[in-house]
């Protein structure tokens, strides 16, 4: 089976390639709308000319629409996911090959993933191949700013999913994740009394010593044996060197790995007493992404897909990584999710951005495989 598959997507390696080149170049910046619609109406017939399958248009607030499709029949269901925008603004990326990589903007992150579902299903077709289950795709155009508009769309269609499959690109070093950091963020405002900082120094209330204080506190919640970080990135406050400041700001990111961890630092920020006297403080906070742990049942999708990746001649094992996807919110729900089933490459969100030209058949055949083992 897996040679079959293999063999033709190489016989149509320069398709698949022009493909890529195609959905690439229909660049999709999350916020301009205009070519996301564009980026959208070109995966769209991709999807018609290839797969033979109508795709479904969910409209969105915003614009940035999801696109579904499906293939295949059967009591069992598997969800396919993935995202059709990027992060590079339009324009600042060439798309060229340079030995064995392929630059572009969004080649990695994330064209070559649903380039790759649309090729399986392609496979499939032509090749007389049964997937024995019902595949339902599901692209959305807002992931890379969290999936705003489409997060409760992909969680609905997860319902009852035998498995999820997240079509990201793996590791740098060709390991797949089963696991990802929850995310969130916290926006603190302190409020304290302005004062003349010369003639009536103790009538003021300084903000920013308060804001100091609890920056050294919130910093010190950060567990790496745990998998807990914290960063104030942004703080400020005050208005003159010579007035007492009377409101002091400060922003944290947090990444965390368990629902217990995120719990712990959600208290410990929200909850905190002031240490200035006369301070109040407010907090604006901000849930993100939660974590998608390293369940059992995902660690078991994982052991198919390393069987299916042997039968290829690919070796790779799994990791927990910092960043979240779509996978998060669903592996959250029970269902069985894996992520990393996309291009293998390195640099994704940043301008040197690649795929390694020589694995980009065998990771579609092993998300091909895959689907068909689960």
């Amino acid at each position: 089976m897996e040679q079959r598959i293999l063999s033709y997507l190489k016989e149509h390696e320069t398709e698949i390639f022009e493909d890529l080149k195609t959905l690439a170049l229909a660049e999709a910046s999350t916020s301009d709308i205009e070519a996301l619609a564009e980026c959208r109406r070109v995966l769209e017939r991709l999807i018609r000319e290839r797969t033979g399958c109508e795709p479904y248009t969910y409209k969105a607030e915003k614009g940035h629409d999801l696109v579904r499709f499906e293939y295949g029949e059967g009591a069992e269901k598997i969800l396919l996911i993935g995202h059709y925008d990027t992060v590079h603004p339009i324009g600042t990326l060439e798309y060229y090959t340079k030995g064995n990589e392929l630059h572009g903007p969004g080649v990695m992150d994330m064209k070559s993933g649903l380039i790759s579902t649309i090729w399986i299903v392609k496979a499939y077709r032509e090749l007389t191949i049964d997937p024995g289950k019902r595949l339902v795709f599901i692209f959305n155009g807002d992931e890379e700013t969290g999936s705003g508009e489409s997060s409760e769309i992909i969680c609905e269609l997860a319902k009852d999913a035998k498995a999820a499959l997240v079509c990201e690109p793996c590791v740098a070093n060709g390991d797949l994740k089963t696991g990802r950091k929850g995310t969130m963020n916290f926006d603190v405002t302190i409020h304290g009394k302005a004062a003349h900082a010369g003639n009536a120094h103790k009538e003021g209330v300084n903000a920013i010593q308060e804001m100091a204080e609890e920056i050294l506190f919130v910093q010190s919640l950060t567990d790496y044996e745990a998998g807990t970080t914290l960063n104030v990135g942004v703080c400020g406050g005050g208005t003159k060197v010579n007035v007492i400041p009377d409101r002091a700001e400060y922003q944290v990111d947090c990444r965390y790995q368990t629902r217990a961890e995120g719990e712990r630092v959600r208290k410990a920020i929200c909850e905190l007493e002031v240490k200035v006297p006369g301070t109040t403080r407010e907090v604006l906070f901000k849930d993100g992404k939660p974590p998608m742990e390293q369940t059992p049942e995902n660690l078991a999708l994982f052991a198919i897909a390393e069987k299916c990746g042997k039968r290829l001649g690919l070796s790779f094992s799994h990791q927990f990584v910092g960043g979240g996807s779509d996978g998060n919110a669903v592996s959250a729900m029970g269902i069985p999710t894996l992520d990393g089933l996309g291009a293998w490459g390195d640099y994704a969100h940043s301008p040197n951005e690649y795929l390694r030209i020589d694995q980009y058949m065998l990771r579609i055949a092993l998300l091909g495989l895959l689907v068909i083992e689960i």
